[in-house]
């Protein structure tokens, strides 16, 4: 059951955000599991992340709707549609919804079978690279296109580092900026990381590396923290494949890891740490706070036991 859910649920990262507004991330309740229909968790969650662009919710025709300004969008099976189009949904990629884990998960173990479907599903995305719908992004953030995103971005002083992001995340990413201040003071392994990066990326306007999406990136919530050497480790799942063809089996050790202090200071103003991703990405953060909410709701479920 844990291999399907890790496949299922981390191949929707191949086909590749959001501020806390004046909430905390764990604020807003969700429906329970038991309660919920198939797009009920995500949508609320969503909108509890969003109070002030998504301002309204509804079940229309046993589809999750939500509406931005005059507009609706549609769950849609995931892909969140317009929904004069949601038929169309098998046309595109689910904007990615997963079980993301609070604390550092164990290695994935994929039996044969499993792996196998893996590298088939790989292949058959380099002869088809996904792409998703983007009107509910672009309506989300106000940045339909390069010129309107770019009007809304701003710059933000991160440990030493100045980083292009998009306005909404400018106050969550300043409280991160600040806590790492307070973290190079009283942690030394966060002083001597902090020392070894070259760089801190936000900003750029480009598509999801083997994808017909927009990267995270190009709305301005997605940020790359760069280190002056790899040292030899590996930080990047896609580049790993050149050495290690089932890169998912590499293990932690041999992988360029921020130090979880400073994955943890991210991950209380609403980012999620790619480091913990199938396809890892270690370098990567990116502001999904609806998705912390969902696992913070599914971490504070009890568990009920049958006899």
């Amino acid at each position: 059951m844990l291999r399907t859910t890790l496949l299922a649920a981390l191949l929707l990262l191949l086909a590749l955000g959001t501020p806390l507004s004046r909430r905390r991330v764990d604020a807003a309740p969700l429906p329970t599991v038991a309660e919920a229909s198939p797009g009920d968790r995500e949508v609320h969650s969503l909108a509890a992340a969003w109070p002030d662009r998504i301002v309204e919710t509804t079940q229309r025709s046993s589809d999750w709707m939500l509406r931005i300004g005059d507009d609706w969008f549609a769950w849609a099976h995931g892909r969140l549609m317009p929904v004069e189009e949601r038929a169309r949904w098998q046309e595109f990629a689910a904007l990615p919804f997963y079980r993301y884990p609070l604390d550092m998960p164990p290695l994935p173990e994929l039996d044969e079978q499993t792996a196998s479907r893996l590298r088939q599903r790989l292949r058959d995305s380099q002869k088809n690279p996904p792409r998703r719908n983007e009107a509910f992004l672009a309506a989300l953030l106000r940045a339909p296109n390069r010129t309107e995103t770019e009007a809304r971005l701003v710059s933000v002083e991160v440990a030493g580092f100045t980083v292009t992001v998009h306005e909404r995340i400018k106050e969550p990413l300043s409280l991160v900026g600040k806590e790492l201040g307070l973290l190079r003071l009283a942690d030394p392994s966060v002083q001597a990381f902090l020392r070894g990066i070259r760089e801190m990326n936000g900003y750029n306007y480009r598509l999801v590396e083997g994808t017909r999406s927009r990267s995270l990136h190009s709305y301005g919530l997605a940020i790359d923290i760069i280190p002056k050497s790899y040292k030899g480790k590996n930080a990047y799942w896609m580049w790993a494949m050149t050495g290690t063809p089932d890169w998912w089996t590499i293990p932690y050790t041999k992988r360029w890891m921020l130090p979880l202090p400073v994955v943890q200071a991210f991950e209380r103003q609403g980012f999620v740490w790619g480091g913990k991703w199938l396809f890892f990405d270690t370098m990567h953060l990116e502001y999904r706070p609806e998705i912390l909410l969902l696992a913070r709701q599914k971490a504070a479920t009890p568990t009920v036991s049958v006899p």
